[in-house]
């Protein structure tokens, strides 16, 4: 019986065996097998690993809108098509010849340029263009490629060449060097060079061209300087040039060569040429490579969508998706604009606002180092540049799975974008577009009335307590909606667009004129130059030196004292305080140039000759003389000596208003977090303050003096008097007439506050070459305009 219970045990015993001998079995492969993969295929399948990767996918952020005081929507977003291009196609794309069928849907709206561009270009793309040359064409192409062909020096002789003739050979063979100026050297050229250099045939600012602009105007006008390349930088150049020098044809090999590579050699020596094209061809040709161009964006990754063309129409978009199987990598997006206020005629706030465009290619660097993309879009003037940091939104991301050639194999999860903050500014769009009407009008009524040569006129209204700017114009001006429409940007810029891209309240320098006598007047008390009831006689002019100084009044204004100076705008007065000025400094044993020093120290005080500090790009800090003659004393004390913006008048006036507090203009009155509820703004995150940059050094009395002046001008004999009088409030003013010089006619200014007893608002006008007139009606049309919605008398309440 036992026997037979072992039995049973001795077969369980074999099976299970069996059974860990299987198991074993089966692991011995599975270990086997990772082996295998790890060790023999292990570098192919991390070959294939690396064919994928996650690339992140931006979504483009809203940008902030632009509100005026009321919540007005000045500047939105607006959604348009756009034509894209993306490399990720697994087949191979013939590139041109999806430009090719682009071409024959899209309008393009690149501005044409002349064939010697449009061979450069296609040179630059490696495409040809489909044109034929005559032989007497052929011929005239050859004949001026010789000279240039045997200009070229041996490829022996390049490590021997002097920088300087490196650089020349290299811009002969149309090779882009990089700049071999620092900072001091640019400014050492700057100075030699005329105040503007003709560059590829459009003129350039000196003080405001780039690197390769100066260094290219040297070079093609032959004007030795002293250049030194870095070692590395001349080696590369050496090579660059070497290899072009190794491939040029010889001359007599010149005539067996085909058009297309003949025209090649006219683009690298940057010849002139002429194209045997009719209006039609030529247009084509020019949109098709303005496509290929896109298309061939070598500087941006391949998954990166590339813009063909932006405010697509819908019949373009559905030419577009009813041709999609023969437009490989063509999408079309929709994505935001900005689309800014208008006003009857388009233009509203030209010279405020700004506009947004693509990074600059000589900037691209210095944005991605900021976090932008290549294919963002910044503020390049007015607000949109000041606050573009504030403006600009943070875009989203959508990650992507792509493989080895950068086509997008899976959409993965995304992050919402979120919008940038919202600009409330401190105008009311009413008050603001009124002004640009006023300025509008009586430009044009002058224009026709043949007074003088007008042809521009700039205002800025001002609140002098607190810095806010009410309104900001200048006429002629334009609609910033241009700058987001190509065609129309190129059919109106020459006309429109460039004659009022100037902000001159900012940027725009002018004598203050008489506009300054208050200032003299203070500067006279406080110096102890004169007393304030002390009376001059004024026989209508001044004998200062050898040089007799007329005032305006021929005949005199008789007995006048510091007020009734101002009140009458009084030549004589300031003369006289001009040269007990100089006398006073030749007795202290100084040069009379010292009464220079003292006349800008009491200037700058009031801000004239420094930058007001206004949220404005490029704001100028006016134009100091650059003489010191001593008849220019008296010449600085009536404000025909130095120059200033309007702006900087404008802060001036504000602090006799205020009384002495020299405060920052700005348009911006609160930054708010975005939103996209116009009825709902976002919670405000900043509220600018108003910053006292200094407060006068002058007695208060004498302060006090000159406010009582400036009443007097819009009273009985004052000089606004006529034109001021009559208004429902009380105004201080001080008028201007400035002489140009030459044959231009007199500029006229007007600046002031109101009401006088409690300042709510001041006020500057400038009108160029009118002849003297016109600034105090446009001043008097802008204080009833603003009393109309804010009256001044005991309320600023906005009406209905």
């Amino acid at each position: 019986m036992g026997e037979n219970q072992e039995q049973p045990k001795s077969h369980i015993a074999t099976r299970l065996n069996v059974l860990f001998f299987f198991v074993f079995l089966f692991f011995a492969a599975v270990i086997l097998r990772l082996a295998y993969v790890q060790i023999v295929e292990g570098e192919q399948y991390q070959h294939d690993l690396e064919k994928y990767s996650i690339r992140q996918l931006p979504i483009p952020a809203p940008r902030g809108r632009i509100l005026d005081v009321n919540h007005n929507v000045l500047v939105s977003n607006k959604p348009v098509f756009t034509v894209t291009y993306t490399s990720e196609q697994k087949r191979a794309v013939d590139e041109e010849a999806v430009a090719e069928k682009l071409t024959g849907l899209l309008q393009m709206d690149e501005k044409m340029g002349t064939d010697k561009e449009l061979v450069k270009k296609a040179t630059e793309l490696r495409t040809t263009l489909p044109v034929t040359l005559k032989p007497e064409q052929s011929q005239k192409v050859i004949q001026q490629l010789t000279p240039k062909i045997n200009a070229l020096p041996n490829p022996s002789h390049l490590k021997g060449m002097k920088d300087y003739d490196l650089v020349k050979t290299a811009f002969s063979l149309g090779l882009t060097v990089r700049s071999p100026f620092d900072e001091n050297d640019r400014e050492a050229l700057q100075k030699k060079l005329p105040a503007t250099i003709n560059v590829d045939g459009k003129n350039v600012d000196t003080k405001t061209a780039y690197d390769r602009e100066l260094l290219k105007y040297i070079i093609t006008a032959n004007i030795p300087y002293p250049i030194a390349l870095e070692d590395k930088v001349k080696e590369s150049l050496q090579k660059e040039v070497n290899l072009l020098l190794s491939k040029m044809p010889t001359v007599n090999e010149l005539s067996s060569k085909t058009d297309a590579e003949l025209l090649q050699y006219t683009a690298m020596f940057d010849l002139d040429v002429a194209l045997p094209l009719t209006p039609e061809q030529r247009k084509y040709q020019w949109h098709r490579i303005s496509i290929l161009n896109s298309i061939r964006d070598y500087s941006m990754p391949k998954f990166i969508p590339r813009r063909i063309k932006e405010n697509a129409t819908e019949i373009e978009v559905a030419k577009i998706n009813e041709n999609l199987s023969e437009l490989p990598g063509i999408n079309v997006i929709v994505e935001p604009v900005r689309q800014i206020r208008q006003d009857e005629d388009g233009a509203f706030a030209t010279h405020i606002l700004g506009y947004i465009s693509p990074i600059n290619a000589s900037q691209v660097n210095e944005y991605l180092a900021m976090g932008y993309s290549k294919t963002d879009r910044i503020g390049v003037e007015g607000l949109e540049r000041y606050y573009e940091k504030d403006l600009r939104g943070k875009d989203g991301i959508m990650d992507v799975q792509v493989n080895k050639d950068a086509e997008t194999v899976v959409k993965g999860q995304s992050r919402a974008a979120i919008p940038g903050n919202d600009l409330v500014l401190s105008l009311d769009y009413r008050f603001q577009s009124k002004v640009e009407e006023i300025l509008k009008r009586n430009v044009n009524e002058m224009r026709r009335s043949a007074k003088g040569k007008v042809d521009s006129a700039s205002a800025v209204v001002m609140n002098p307590n607190t810095g806010e700017v009410l309104a900001l114009a200048n006429y002629p001006d334009y609609d910033l909606n241009l700058h987001y429409n190509r065609k129309q940007f190129n059919e109106n810029y020459e006309k429109v667009v460039a004659p009022a891209q100037l902000n001159n309240v900012t940027r725009g320098v002018f004598p203050p004129a008489s506009t300054v006598k208050p200032i003299s007047v203070m500067m006279a008390l406080q110096e102890k130059l004169v007393t304030p009831y002390e009376s001059i006689y004024d026989p209508g002019y001044f004998q200062f030196g050898d040089v007799k100084k007329r005032n305006w009044k021929l005949s005199g204004h008789g007995q006048v004292d510091a007020r009734r100076a101002i009140a009458v705008s009084n030549n004589t007065y300031m003369y006289t305080m001009g040269w007990r000025l100089k006398e006073r400094e030749l007795a202290k044993g100084n040069s009379y140039r010292e009464s220079f020093k003292v006349i800008s120290f009491y200037n700058q005080q009031f801000g004239l000759g420094v930058k007001t500090g206004i949220d404005l790009p490029s704001e100028k800090s006016g134009w100091p003389a650059p003489t010191f003659e001593m008849g220019r004393i008296a010449d600085a004390l009536i404000g025909q000596y130095d120059s200033f913006t309007p702006i900087q008048l404008a802060q001036y006036v504000s602090i006799l208003a205020n009384g002495g507090y020299r405060i920052r203009p700005h348009m911006v009155k609160e930054i708010r977090k975005g939103s996209v509820d116009p009825k709902t703004p976002g919670d405000v995150i900043t509220t600018i303050e108003p910053k006292v940059l200094n407060k006068i050094d002058i007695d208060p009395s004498y302060l006090k003096l000159v406010q009582e002046g400036m009443r007097r001008v819009t009273q009985g004999e004052g000089t606004a008097a006529r034109t001021l009088a009559g208004l429902p409030f009380s105004v201080a003013a001080k008028t201007g007439t400035a002489q140009t010089g030459g044959t231009t006619s007199d500029n006229s200014l007007i600046l002031g506050y109101a009401p006088y007893e409690k300042p709510k608002i001041s006020f500057v006008v400038v009108v160029p070459h009118s002849g003297g007139h016109g600034s105090d009606k446009i001043a008097r049309e802008m204080l009833e305009a603003y009393h109309a919605l804010y009256p001044l008398s005991n309320t600023v309440t906005p009406t209905e």
